[in-house]
């Protein structure tokens, strides 16, 4: 029997993005699924977004004024009811047979495990979305142990059964800024579960596409590995991570230098060193800056 699933999608002031994660779900969810929407208090459309969706399948939405990563995903969790809960972000497409490959994952025999998915970033073709979308790869690549395992999981594009959700108590609410669900995965697999990459379950990610964001993004990246090494318990064990990320990064920006030289795209080949030394120097800031300032 097909297990049911309640996806969690958390919004604010995203409305066209979330249109186009609804959608994707469309002719994904079985009578029996649901899917459960978070609206932290948006002022725009929003509502009617979700409106226009209720005809193809189930879907509870809520408003709250909640702040913090961790209280919004545990407040949304705590709405929902079925076996498996799916996290997919209000940026993110759901890829063809999304919802049937994590069904496949979790009612297989060993079914107590996360299950991570596969995330692709788009649009393709600008830099910026480009380096991520490297980033992401090598994120997969230094936090996997032996293939297909993995020692934590990015919650953008992660599912898991209600009872090991349950027996963890959630994300940790002091982690409010991001890095939540590394603690998770962290937590969960010193308790003996599983966390396997499963490369069919296929999520688009709607990156940043000016400089501006891609800076913002980097300094709440570095904001959130800060505070998970100051207040996570098990969290020194990362260190192995970041300096494989570190090298995985350097090999993949000389990949896309050669990628840029070759398709002759001459300004993205001499923005890219640019754009390294910005973001080298961006992540190291705002990483000692954070550390100081919450150790104060």
């Amino acid at each position: 029997m097909d297990v049911s699933v309640s996806i969690i999608t958390l919004t604010k002031n995203r409305a066209p993005l979330l249109r186009l994660c609804l959608q994707s779900l469309v002719g994904q969810l079985k009578r029996d699924d649901e899917l459960i929407v978070l609206d932290n208090a948006s002022t725009d459309n929003t509502r009617d977004v979700v409106n226009s969706f209720k005809r193809f399948f189930t879907i509870r939405y809520f408003m709250t004024d909640v702040q913090g990563y961790p209280k919004l995903y545990n407040t949304a969790v705590s709405k929902s009811a079925k076996k498996i809960i799916v996290f997919l972000d209000d940026d993110c497409i759901a890829g063809k047979n999304f919802v049937s490959h994590v069904r496949r994952v979790h009612d297989e025999q060993n079914a107590a495990r996360v299950a991570q998915g596969r995330t692709i970033s788009i649009p393709r073709g600008n830099i910026y979305v480009d380096v991520m979308g490297d980033h992401y790869v090598n994120w997969i690549s230094a936090n996997t142990t032996s293939a297909p395992f993995m020692r934590t999981f990015d919650n953008k594009n992660a599912s898991m059964p209600r009872s090991v959700w349950l027996a963890s108590g959630g994300f940790p609410q002091q982690l409010s800024v991001g890095s939540e669900d590394i603690e998770l995965g962290l937590r969960l697999r010193r308790k003996g579960v599983q966390i396997v990459y499963d490369p069919s379950i296929v999520a688009y990610h709607h990156e940043r596409k000016t400089f501006a964001g891609f800076v913002d993004q980097h300094r709440r990246i570095a904001m959130s590995e800060a505070l998970l090494a100051l207040r996570a318990p098990g969290a020194d064990s990362l260190r192995e991570v970041y300096i494989k990320k570190i090298i995985l990064h350097i090999q993949s920006a000389v990949r896309r230098e050669l990628f840029y030289l070759t398709s002759f795209q001459i300004t993205y080949f001499f923005m890219l060193p640019c754009l390294y030394i910005v973001l080298a120097v961006v992540r190291v800031w705002t990483y000692h800056m954070t550390t100081w300032t919450h150790q104060k």
